[in-house]
């Protein structure tokens, strides 16, 4: 039988040897830089995305999974049309930005197995970085007076708190594979755990923490774990978590900042012990019973620290429901990009200042309409096919937890950290030849370049 010219079965290739490592350096720099931009900046993540299309029309062919890649371009084709409908341009709306996700995804389909775990471990590293900064961040703010909600490079409490929550389980990844191997670098892993989990408390972010009691189930039946596996990890983060509870009240409820310094000085040592304390907890079953105990009494606290957290939800309950409203009023394209605002301004219903419905699939139906919906849909069922440690699972599962009530989606260095920490499923794959490849990276460069332009003018 005569095989397609672009498309045929992949064979599997023999550990690499870190032939692409440019390319990893290249997307970890991709992903240092987008944990700076928030939602985006045109020109930044037009430039980004233009020397990411350079790199990669240099190679040659790939193994991808097509029903991954073609939803992730369709979706910003719908999304670009969508906008240029309503700014005539191409550089307002969505898609100008969120290009940058097919290409991402494309770039790591060219990694091994070994490069896929350097770059895992290089973006976790880089979030404990992030961590610790934003522990040292709050305690500069409290002696200021001036402490408050951890919303760190992301520039937001919730967005802050979703990128803890991923990093956390890509070192959980990171550590899988670090099993019975090099403890040295095992031992960092278990500290920046900590650190991750103690700065993730300092964001308040109610969703952050649902989203990681998500992930953490998913992981737990995932991996076909026993309940008392689940409960020792659950001790582990509530443990960390307290820490970094007490360390929000110390800061932001006393006036005795100076403590913020010990509370500091007792999580980096607890940082520093972590493997030892969790070997600890595995002993012990009374004790990591303790804290689970003490973790579910203590949950009133962040009633206490986030009393509007009941009514925030109820306000973004009623926000999908007004979105759910205009999902109908222009099926295939949508109302547009940023529209929706508008659009809830006028209408009887409460006013809810925000340019997001906070649920990314309401948000994506209302304005960039169904097939672009769908796309997504797509996309997301594809990769819960895959095959991928449970770490992995419990990351997918945690982002589609908060995507449901927020909007970390939009947010750009989300989606590249999420595909860069995944594993490739090589069963699902199939060869894109390299004249594809260069026909969609040249496309996506010459868009990013024009982006570029119309910023510069």
């Amino acid at each position: 039988m005569k095989k397609n010219k672009f498309f045929h079965k992949g064979i599997k290739a023999p550990p690499g040897d870190f032939k692409n490592f440019h390319i990893v350096m290249m997307l970890f720099l991709a992903f240092f830089i987008f944990t700076f931009v928030g939602a985006g900046s045109f020109i930044i993540v037009s430039l980004v995305g233009l020397l990411l299309c350079i790199v990669g029309l240099l190679q040659t062919s790939v193994k991808v999974d097509l029903w991954v890649l073609l939803p992730l371009i369709f979706y910003n084709i719908i999304s670009f049309l969508s906008g240029y409908r309503v700014f005539g341009n191409t550089l307002e709306g969505l898609a100008s930005t969120q290009s940058v996700f097919p290409i991402v995804y494309l770039l790591a389909a060219y990694l091994d197995g070994r490069e896929r775990m350097l770059l895992k471990r290089l973006c976790a590293i880089w979030v404990g970085v992030m961590a610790a900064i934003g522990l040292g961040q709050f305690t500069l703010a409290a002696f200021s007076g001036t402490a408050s909600r951890l919303s760190g490079f992301m520039g937001n409490p919730n967005a802050m708190g979703m990128m803890l929550v991923l990093g956390w389980f890509a070192l959980q990844s990171c550590l899988f594979e670090l099993e019975g191997k090099n403890p040295l670098l095992k031992r960092l892993f278990h500290g920046v755990e900590f650190i991750t989990l103690a700065a993730l408390a300092l964001t308040l972010s109610i969703g952050a923490f649902g989203a990681l009691g998500v992930g953490v189930i998913a992981m737990h039946i995932h991996g076909k774990e026993r309940v008392s596996a689940l409960i020792c990890r659950g001790s582990e983060i509530i443990f960390a978590g307290g820490c970094g509870i007490l360390l929000y009240v110390a800061g932001d409820y006393t006036d005795w900042p100076w403590l913020c310094l010990i509370i500091c000085g007792y999580i980096l040592i607890s940082a520093w012990y972590g493997e030892m304390f969790k070997g600890y907890l595995a002993k012990r079953k009374w004790l990591r019973g303790l804290i689970c105990l003490a973790g579910v009494c203590g949950a009133g606290i962040l009633v206490f620290l986030r009393p509007n957290a009941a009514a925030t939800f109820l306000e973004r309950l009623a926000m999908i429901k007004n979105g759910l409203g205009y999902i109908c009023e222009s099926p295939f394209l949508g109302v547009g990009p940023y529209q929706w605002r508008w659009l809830n301004m006028l209408d009887t219903d409460p006013y809810f200042n925000t340019w997001h419905i906070h649920n990314v699939f309401v948000h994506v139906g209302v304005e960039l309409g169904l097939p672009a919906l769908a796309m997504l849909i797509v996309a997301m069922v594809r990769h819960l096919c895959k095959k991928e440690d449970k770490a992995q699972r419990g990351a997918f599962f945690a982002v589609l937890a908060h995507n449901l009530m927020d909007t970390s989606f939009f947010y750009i260095a989300t989606v590249p950290f999420m595909i860069m920490i995944s594993a490739q499923d090589e069963g699902k794959t199939r060869l894109l030849g390299g004249a594809v490849v260069k026909c969609i990276f040249s496309v996506f460069s010459v868009l990013f370049a024009w982006n570029t332009l119309q910023c510069l003018q």
